[in-house]
Protein backbone atom coordinates (compact mmCIF):
# COMPACT_ATOMS: atom_id res chain seq x y z
CA UNK A 1 0.00 0.00 0.00
CA UNK A 2 2.79 2.84 0.70
CA UNK A 3 4.85 1.45 -2.30
CA UNK A 4 1.83 2.11 -4.30
CA UNK A 5 0.79 5.74 -2.84
CA UNK A 6 4.53 6.83 -3.38
CA UNK A 7 4.70 5.44 -6.85
CA UNK A 8 0.89 7.41 -7.33
CA UNK A 9 1.84 10.85 -5.43
CA UNK A 10 5.23 10.39 -8.29
CA UNK A 11 3.16 10.22 -10.98
CA UNK A 12 0.54 12.58 -10.23
CA UNK A 13 3.33 15.08 -10.04
CA UNK A 14 3.58 15.91 -6.25
CA UNK A 15 7.56 15.40 -6.43
CA UNK A 16 9.40 13.60 -3.63
CA UNK A 17 7.30 12.09 -1.44
CA UNK A 18 7.88 10.99 2.32
CA UNK A 19 4.76 9.13 3.81
CA UNK A 20 6.23 9.33 7.72
CA UNK A 21 6.76 13.16 8.90
CA UNK A 22 8.89 10.89 12.11
CA UNK A 23 10.93 8.69 9.96
CA UNK A 24 11.95 10.90 6.18
CA UNK A 25 13.51 8.48 3.95
CA UNK A 26 17.33 8.84 4.05
CA UNK A 27 18.51 8.97 0.36
CA UNK A 28 20.10 5.55 0.12
CA UNK A 29 16.74 4.01 1.71
CA UNK A 30 14.89 1.05 -0.50
CA UNK A 31 11.14 1.30 -0.28
CA UNK A 32 11.40 -2.11 -0.15
CA UNK A 33 13.14 -2.17 3.46
CA UNK A 34 10.50 0.07 4.87
CA UNK A 35 7.99 -1.65 7.11
CA UNK A 36 4.42 -2.17 6.32
CA UNK A 37 1.97 0.39 7.99
CA UNK A 38 -1.65 0.80 7.64
CA UNK A 39 -2.13 4.38 6.54
CA UNK A 40 -5.21 6.79 7.73
CA UNK A 41 -6.89 9.59 6.17
CA UNK A 42 -4.95 11.98 8.97
CA UNK A 43 -1.26 10.60 8.14
CA UNK A 44 0.94 12.95 6.58
CA UNK A 45 3.03 13.07 3.80
CA UNK A 46 5.96 15.96 2.06
CA UNK A 47 6.48 16.68 -1.53
CA UNK A 48 9.79 18.62 -2.57
CA UNK A 49 9.37 20.49 -5.70
CA UNK A 50 12.45 22.48 -6.64
CA UNK A 51 13.33 22.91 -3.12
CA UNK A 52 10.03 23.90 -1.56
CA UNK A 53 8.50 21.44 0.39
CA UNK A 54 4.63 21.00 1.38
CA UNK A 55 2.89 18.93 3.61
CA UNK A 56 -0.37 16.78 2.40
CA UNK A 57 -2.80 14.26 4.28
CA UNK A 58 -3.59 10.77 2.96
CA UNK A 59 -7.18 12.42 2.73
CA UNK A 60 -6.12 15.20 0.43
CA UNK A 61 -3.89 12.56 -1.59
CA UNK A 62 -6.98 10.37 -2.38
CA UNK A 63 -9.21 13.21 -2.77
CA UNK A 64 -6.23 14.00 -5.74
CA UNK A 65 -6.43 10.80 -7.16
CA UNK A 66 -9.97 9.66 -6.96
CA UNK A 67 -11.96 12.56 -6.47
CA UNK A 68 -15.63 13.09 -5.30
CA UNK A 69 -18.57 11.56 -6.35
CA UNK A 70 -21.47 13.23 -7.40
CA UNK A 71 -25.52 12.76 -7.59
CA UNK A 72 -27.84 14.57 -8.63
CA UNK A 73 -31.38 15.49 -7.09
CA UNK A 74 -33.77 15.91 -9.32
CA UNK A 75 -36.50 18.37 -8.87
CA UNK A 76 -38.69 16.85 -10.92
CA UNK A 77 -39.03 13.65 -9.31
CA UNK A 78 -39.91 15.10 -5.74
CA UNK A 79 -43.01 14.72 -4.38
CA UNK A 80 -45.68 16.52 -2.44
CA UNK A 81 -45.80 14.80 1.22
CA UNK A 82 -48.64 15.75 3.37
CA UNK A 83 -48.83 14.89 7.42
CA UNK A 84 -46.04 12.12 6.86
CA UNK A 85 -47.96 10.46 3.87
CA UNK A 86 -47.52 10.78 0.09
CA UNK A 87 -51.15 12.05 -0.77
CA UNK A 88 -53.78 9.71 -3.04
CA UNK A 89 -53.98 9.52 -6.43
CA UNK A 90 -57.39 10.75 -6.82
CA UNK A 91 -57.05 14.02 -4.70
CA UNK A 92 -53.42 15.09 -5.13
CA UNK A 93 -51.92 12.72 -8.00
CA UNK A 94 -49.37 10.70 -5.36
CA UNK A 95 -48.06 13.92 -4.80
CA UNK A 96 -46.57 14.82 -8.50
CA UNK A 97 -45.58 18.46 -8.37
CA UNK A 98 -47.15 21.36 -10.50
CA UNK A 99 -48.48 24.73 -10.95
CA UNK A 100 -51.17 24.23 -8.38
CA UNK A 101 -49.43 22.41 -6.08
CA UNK A 102 -48.04 22.90 -2.86
CA UNK A 103 -45.27 23.98 -3.45
CA UNK A 104 -45.54 24.30 -6.83
CA UNK A 105 -43.17 23.12 -9.61
CA UNK A 106 -42.47 26.21 -12.13
CA UNK A 107 -40.51 27.93 -14.29
CA UNK A 108 -38.47 31.50 -13.24
CA UNK A 109 -40.09 33.08 -16.00
CA UNK A 110 -42.18 31.26 -18.61
CA UNK A 111 -40.29 32.45 -21.86
CA UNK A 112 -38.22 34.87 -20.78
CA UNK A 113 -36.23 32.72 -17.92
CA UNK A 114 -36.87 28.89 -18.39
CA UNK A 115 -34.49 27.65 -15.58
CA UNK A 116 -37.04 25.35 -12.85
CA UNK A 117 -37.56 25.70 -9.46
CA UNK A 118 -39.76 24.65 -6.37
CA UNK A 119 -41.80 27.15 -4.80
CA UNK A 120 -43.22 28.01 -1.36
CA UNK A 121 -45.45 30.84 -2.53
CA UNK A 122 -45.78 33.49 0.23
CA UNK A 123 -47.59 32.13 3.11
CA UNK A 124 -48.19 28.65 1.71
CA UNK A 125 -47.95 25.73 3.98
CA UNK A 126 -44.30 24.82 4.40
CA UNK A 127 -44.93 21.29 3.03
CA UNK A 128 -42.28 18.53 2.50
CA UNK A 129 -40.94 17.02 -0.50
CA UNK A 130 -39.30 13.90 -0.81
CA UNK A 131 -37.12 12.98 -3.33
CA UNK A 132 -37.03 9.46 -5.13
CA UNK A 133 -34.45 6.94 -3.26
CA UNK A 134 -30.96 7.33 -3.78
CA UNK A 135 -29.07 3.80 -3.69
CA UNK A 136 -25.50 4.03 -2.91
CA UNK A 137 -22.78 3.80 -5.15
CA UNK A 138 -20.49 1.09 -4.78
CA UNK A 139 -17.55 3.43 -5.14
CA UNK A 140 -18.83 5.78 -2.33
CA UNK A 141 -16.72 5.32 1.22
CA UNK A 142 -19.01 5.04 3.87
CA UNK A 143 -15.74 5.89 6.25
CA UNK A 144 -16.46 8.99 5.18
CA UNK A 145 -18.92 12.32 5.73
CA UNK A 146 -21.57 13.13 3.32
CA UNK A 147 -22.84 16.38 2.06
CA UNK A 148 -25.78 17.59 0.92
CA UNK A 149 -26.32 20.78 -1.16
CA UNK A 150 -29.11 23.05 -2.11
CA UNK A 151 -29.08 26.20 -4.15
CA UNK A 152 -31.73 28.28 -2.77
CA UNK A 153 -33.10 31.63 -2.46
CA UNK A 154 -36.17 34.00 -0.95
CA UNK A 155 -37.95 36.02 -3.28
CA UNK A 156 -37.54 39.19 -0.63
CA UNK A 157 -35.32 40.38 2.19
CA UNK A 158 -38.18 40.38 4.41
CA UNK A 159 -38.16 36.48 5.63
CA UNK A 160 -34.32 35.77 6.16
CA UNK A 161 -34.45 33.83 8.86
CA UNK A 162 -36.21 30.72 7.09
CA UNK A 163 -33.91 27.51 6.92
CA UNK A 164 -34.32 24.69 5.28
CA UNK A 165 -35.06 20.71 7.46
CA UNK A 166 -33.35 18.26 5.30
CA UNK A 167 -34.09 14.77 6.67
CA UNK A 168 -32.15 12.06 5.76
CA UNK A 169 -33.07 8.15 6.23
CA UNK A 170 -30.87 5.43 5.52
CA UNK A 171 -32.18 2.19 3.82
CA UNK A 172 -35.53 0.32 5.95
CA UNK A 173 -35.60 1.40 9.66
CA UNK A 174 -32.97 3.95 10.48
CA UNK A 175 -33.66 7.37 12.66
CA UNK A 176 -33.34 10.19 11.02
CA UNK A 177 -30.00 11.90 10.53
CA UNK A 178 -30.03 14.71 8.83
CA UNK A 179 -29.94 18.61 10.03
CA UNK A 180 -31.28 22.20 9.55
CA UNK A 181 -28.68 24.65 6.76
CA UNK A 182 -28.43 28.04 7.76
CA UNK A 183 -30.62 31.23 6.89
CA UNK A 184 -32.36 31.02 3.24
CA UNK A 185 -30.91 34.67 1.90
CA UNK A 186 -32.34 36.85 -0.95
CA UNK A 187 -29.07 36.27 -2.98
CA UNK A 188 -28.66 32.73 -4.80
CA UNK A 189 -26.39 30.89 -2.03
CA UNK A 190 -25.49 27.38 -1.45
CA UNK A 191 -26.31 25.49 1.62
CA UNK A 192 -25.09 22.14 2.59
CA UNK A 193 -25.82 20.28 5.59
CA UNK A 194 -23.22 16.88 6.42
CA UNK A 195 -24.36 12.96 7.34
CA UNK A 196 -22.02 11.56 9.83
CA UNK A 197 -20.08 8.71 8.52
CA UNK A 198 -21.27 6.58 11.62
CA UNK A 199 -24.94 6.76 10.05
CA UNK A 200 -24.07 5.69 6.63
CA UNK A 201 -24.33 1.67 5.66
CA UNK A 202 -23.08 2.01 2.58
CA UNK A 203 -24.20 -0.09 -0.62
CA UNK A 204 -25.82 -2.50 -1.64
CA UNK A 205 -27.95 -2.36 1.35
CA UNK A 206 -28.07 1.54 2.25
CA UNK A 207 -30.02 3.96 0.20
CA UNK A 208 -30.81 7.40 0.74
CA UNK A 209 -33.80 8.23 1.47
CA UNK A 210 -34.33 12.38 1.31
CA UNK A 211 -36.68 15.11 2.30
CA UNK A 212 -36.85 18.74 2.62
CA UNK A 213 -39.16 20.93 4.83
CA UNK A 214 -38.75 24.76 5.11
CA UNK A 215 -38.91 26.10 8.52
CA UNK A 216 -40.67 29.54 9.82
CA UNK A 217 -43.13 31.56 8.05
CA UNK A 218 -42.47 33.17 5.14
CA UNK A 219 -45.88 35.77 4.85
CA UNK A 220 -43.94 38.59 2.85
CA UNK A 221 -41.35 36.41 0.67
CA UNK A 222 -41.87 32.71 -1.35
CA UNK A 223 -38.85 30.37 -0.94
CA UNK A 224 -37.32 28.81 -3.95
CA UNK A 225 -35.13 25.99 -4.85
CA UNK A 226 -33.29 25.51 -8.16
CA UNK A 227 -30.92 22.40 -7.54
CA UNK A 228 -29.96 19.67 -5.02
CA UNK A 229 -27.53 17.44 -4.60
CA UNK A 230 -25.04 14.90 -2.73
CA UNK A 231 -21.29 15.02 -2.49
CA UNK A 232 -19.22 12.15 -1.39
CA UNK A 233 -16.12 10.57 -1.22
CA UNK A 234 -14.79 7.77 -3.78
CA UNK A 235 -13.13 4.52 -2.45
CA UNK A 236 -9.51 4.59 -3.39
CA UNK A 237 -8.52 1.84 -6.10
CA UNK A 238 -5.45 0.77 -4.04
Amino acid sequence: MRNVILALAFILGLGTCAINASAILAASTKLSALPSATLTDGDEGYTNDGGTSAKFTMAELRTLIVGKGFINLDLFSAREVTANEIPNQATLAGGVLGADTVPILERVSGATDKGARITWAISAANDEIQFAPVAMPMDLDETVDVTIHIVAEMGGATDTSNTFDVQVFDGVGDTEMGGVTASITDALLELTITIANANITGGPLGFFNISIIPTGTHTADAIYIYVAWIEYTRKAPL
